[in-house]
């Protein structure tokens, strides 16, 4: 490998992380924290949020377990300081709330004493604290999450499953969108929605593996698809998301993809910046995500390098005129038609049309639209599609790849849309007069290890969070 220098911050630790040092935490100035990283205590940065201004909560405290968290993270506390710092955490998200909101607390296990190995359920814990005061929380719901890797005990079953309690605030209805969340069905019954089923609440979602694309050097990143499943079902685009615990920044990252405000907050500066730089790989909207995967692998054709934005403005236009989308959404609408001419959907058709755009989808060697390869673009941005069922899908990809279409043909020889573009993603693009170089079409944090090697990768981090320059930038 060649010679590795210091490079100038990155800029998505530019854009989206907010230092407490920079004194920029106050009441008055609260929309300066929006679409940022605060790093500081957890406690400190709630209390300078306005009362009744986040519509979702999704987050998971520190479990008090002494793992190894960034080094300046101390998780290892009596089980009397613990409470306390679960009840000052509790009771400022019980402020900033709004009624009908939403808290989604998820937890697994804390311990009484270091030598006894005895456990205590952080939710059975927490439980009083959401009930407790003037403004007592409905508990909604209670999810489980169930995954399939984990520690194996010798002396005790291993643990598969963390809970993630549904919390209310009184005064309103709380956002539900079961429709945005549907899910296949086990079995094609003609009795079955035929966008899919409710998914209930066990969630059977592996965790992250290492090496994945969203793995940083946070002990407990957890998956994509719990915190979109929360997103999409229980907030609207335009609210305020939060995670005042968010770590490697999964609730952030997804929360912005799905063109909600968010705000992450954590301790460390380390994972501050590395979640910094995961959310500068993402886009604000599925729109936007879609325009920056053709932008990747038509325009650049899925190789790093620079070329003017007017090269593959040309490229694209080229592409998008070539797209049949009137005919493709008719054939879709006579589908859709041929499953409800009777009105309830309940015919033998039915199967026959999921069927058919299952295989359409799932079979990779008979891609033959440009559905088929909006849908696979999507699934790398938003990993919760893997679970709808192909209709779903289908006409999810379509609907988006219409508009994408249309916004690049009615760009003709304007520059300015895809430049927007290539500006949201600064872990992809760099922007530098009227060309942009892209880094790699890849989505990887890699942590540098003691010695400085890390694996190749479009962006590395060092032991600071600082970048640093290696092959890919030659």
């Amino acid at each position: 490998m060649q010679s590795q220098t210091k490079i100038d911050l990155h800029p998505s630790i530019q854009r989206y992380v907010c230092d407490s040092s920079m004194d920029r935490f106050s009441s008055e100035d609260m929309y300066g924290l929006i679409n940022r990283i605060a790093v500081g205590d957890a406690v400190e940065v709630l209390a300078t949020l306005k009362d009744n201004s986040v519509d979702l909560v999704h987050t998971s405290p520190p479990y008090n377990i002494d793992k190894p968290y960034d080094s300046s993270v101390s998780d290892s506390s009596s089980v009397a300081d613990y409470s306390k710092f679960l009840e000052r955490s509790i009771t400022q998200l019980k402020r900033v709330v709004r009624p009908g909101g939403s808290i989604f607390w998820q937890t697994g296990y804390t311990q009484s004493q270091r030598e006894t190995r005895e456990i205590i359920p952080i939710d059975i814990l927490s439980y009083d604290l959401f009930l407790q005061g003037s403004d007592p929380f409905m508990l909604w719901d209670r999810i489980i999450w169930r995954y399939w890797g984990g520690h194996a005990f010798t002396k005790k079953f291993t643990n598969k499953h963390e809970t993630i309690m549904w919390y209310v605030k009184p005064g309103a209805e709380p956002v539900f969108s079961v429709d945005s969340v549907r899910e296949r069905a086990k079995e094609y019954d003609k009795r079955n929605n035929f966008w899919g089923r409710n998914p209930g609440n066990v969630w059977e979602v592996d965790r992250v593996a290492f090496g994945a694309t969203e793995q940083t050097s946070h002990i407990a990143v957890f998956p994509e698809e719990i915190s979109e499943r929360i997103v999409r079902a229980c907030s609207k685009p335009g609210d305020l998301v939060i995670d005042p615990f968010s770590g490697s920044g999964t609730l952030p990252k997804v929360a912005h993809g799905l063109g909600r405000r968010w705000l992450g907050i954590d301790i460390s500066l380390v994972y501050a910046k590395e979640a910094a730089v995961r959310i500068g790989y993402q886009q604000p909207s599925e729109e936007d995500s879609l325009t920056s995967e053709l932008i990747k692998f038509i325009g650049f054709e899925g190789q790093t390098g620079k070329a003017l934005i007017s090269h593959f403005q040309q490229k694209l236009l080229r592409w998008a005129e070539k797209v049949p989308i009137d005919q493709l959404n008719e054939q879709f609408q006579l589908d859709i038609d041929s499953v409800f001419y009777d009105g309830n959907g309940r015919n033998p058709t039915k199967r026959g049309v999921w069927l058919k755009y299952d295989s359409l989808l799932e079979n990779k060697e008979s891609w033959s639209n440009a559905v088929q390869i909006a849908d696979q673009m999507l699934l790398k941005c938003y990993r919760l599609r893997q679970q709808f069922n192909g209709v779903s899908r289908y006409k999810s990809a379509l609907l988006t790849l219409s508009n994408v279409v249309r916004n690049i043909l009615a760009t003709g020889s304007d520059t300015s849309y895809l430049q927007k573009i290539v500006l949201q993603e600064p872990s992809s693009f760099r922007v530098t007069g009227g060309s942009v170089e892209l880094f790699s079409p890849v989505r990887r944090v890699v942590l540098d290890d003691m010695n400085g090697n890390g694996a190749s990768s479009n962006f590395r981090l060092d032991r600071d969070g600082n970048g640093v320059q290696g092959q890919i930038f030659s």
